[in-house]
């Protein structure tokens, strides 16, 4: 780890890595250093503090999932036989990965104080509902979608179900499965079969 880039890169890993096991508030600066074999202090020369690393985790699991959008969240693809509904699940288990650390990592950003760690939230949750409202409103214009609510309005339907889905689970201590969450099954009820499109 000799360049300033490749400690970043070793301190966020680290954080994502505890964050998955031992949840966001888990991570410490002590614990960090422990993990990465140096000082405290020696994490200060990277980040100012924990909440800037919390803040660098978010985005880089936010590029992720972003990056991976694009590749399955496709509706041309719907029209050749394949189901959103499909495309919609997988990308659910996306959220599912290192026990929903994104939306863990978002909502320790909305609870925090600091300022800048919400800022990243905000900015990624407004990013998150621009793409997620996009492939809404070309699943609508396709006919694959009912048409009401609107694009905009489902994409927040979405991110609630979403959301309140992970904090039950959460506050009950049950498994978070999103797809099977009754959120999901009712926002699936929008979704219409390729082959009945054909026949619209």
């Amino acid at each position: 780890m000799a360049d300033h880039s490749t400690r970043e890169e070793a301190i966020i890993a680290a954080a994502i890595d505890l964050a998955a096991t031992k949840g966001v508030f888990g991570v410490t600066t002590a614990a960090l250093a422990r993990r990465l074999e140096f000082t405290e202090a020696a994490l200060y020369r990277y980040f100012p503090g924990k909440s800037a690393i919390m803040a660098a985790a978010l985005r880089q699991q936010s590029e992720r999932l972003f990056a991976t959008m694009l590749l399955e969240l496709m509706p041309d693809a719907v029209q050749h036989g394949q189901e959103s509904r499909a495309q919609l699940e997988r990308h659910l288990q996306r959220f599912a990965s290192h026990n929903g650390l994104l939306l863990e990592l978002l909502l320790s950003a909305a609870g925090g104080r600091d300022e800048g760690l919400q800022e990243v939230g905000g900015e990624v949750l407004q990013g998150y509902g621009q793409r997620i409202t996009e492939y809404f409103r070309q699943l609508q214009h396709l006919g694959l979608i009912d048409r009401c609510p609107d694009a905009l309005e489902l994409s927040r339907l979405w991110v609630c179900q979403l959301f309140g889905g992970f904090v039950r689970c959460r506050l009950i201590r049950e498994p978070w499965d999103p797809v099977h969450q009754p959120g999901f099954q009712a926002f699936a009820a929008y979704l219409r079969p390729p082959d009945t499109v054909a026949a619209t």
